[in-house]
């Protein structure tokens, strides 16, 4: 396995307990997230789609429900898996891969819009290059990407990875990217705010629960919190117009 960011949280034992893994798997909610199916539905993904970072699949399963052309990467066994499953018994057709993400640099594979829903923020900073590096190979000319990740600036600090400022994602991705919009949108969980108290840092297992921080937070319908986040869209630029430094 390739020495990668995502090594250093065990998704695969996130994973073991399958999807009763409760506050573990706080982005586990029985379907898309409403941010990308919206998207979606406004048709904002085209040609060959790739969900870098699919989890259970949900994401990727609406998107082929469309007829789009979906290829869906985990480094878990068992989320792949489950994801497979879902794709089988709704009739759809999906391309999933058990792969570190940095291993699909060699694969040979072009894509024509990438979907990040919550991996990027998994990514330590110094690991920042590699990904950017990762979706120049991996892109088409005038690729799209939708990237959601967790804000410094909006999202409250309970136990979950790292924050990221729209300073620091327009620093990453402006030199090789058009960034068409930094927006703040709703992340759903599936966590009443009485399990955040028993959330566990996911690279340790041990209980490092908040405060007073979730008194102002967002209950969807069905009682589970919802965040602010960060949604970038940008396009990627033709290879003579990119830069040394962030537009």
């Amino acid at each position: 396995m390739p020495t990668g960011s995502t090594e250093k949280i065990p998704f695969e034992k996130l994973y073991q307990g399958g999807e009763k893994s409760g506050p573990l798997m706080p982005w586990n909610i029985g379907g898309p997230q409403p941010a990308v199916r919206a998207i979606c539905d406004q048709g904002g993904f085209r040609g060959h789609v790739l969900d870098l970072g699919c989890g259970l699949g949900d994401n990727a399963l609406y998107l082929a429900s469309t007829g789009l052309r979906v290829s869906a990467v985990d480094i878990s066994e068992v989320a792949v898996q489950c994801g497979r499953d879902k794709a089988r018994d709704n009739d759809v057709t999906i391309d999933f891969q058990v792969a570190d993400a940095f291993s699909l640099a060699t694969s040979g594979a072009r894509y024509d819009t990438v979907l990040d829903s919550a991996f990027f923020h998994t990514l330590p900073a110094e690991d920042v290059p590699r990904y950017t590096e990762l979706l120049r190979t991996l892109c088409n000319e005038d690729a799209e990407l939708h990237l959601f990740t967790f804000s410094k600036e909006l999202t409250p600090d309970y136990p979950g990875p790292r924050r990221v400022s729209e300073p620091e994602l327009r620093d990453a991705f402006g030199a090789e990217w058009d960034i068409k919009v930094i927006e703040a949108t709703r992340y759903h969980s599936s966590l009443p705010p009485e399990a955040v108290s028993r959330m566990v840092d996911p690279r340790t297992f041990e209980v490092d629960a908040p405060t007073d921080n979730l008194a102002e937070q967002m209950i969807d319908e069905a009682g589970n919190v919802v965040s602010w986040i960060w949604h970038m869209h940008a396009v990627l630029r033709p290879q003579e117009t990119r830069s040394e430094t962030p537009a």
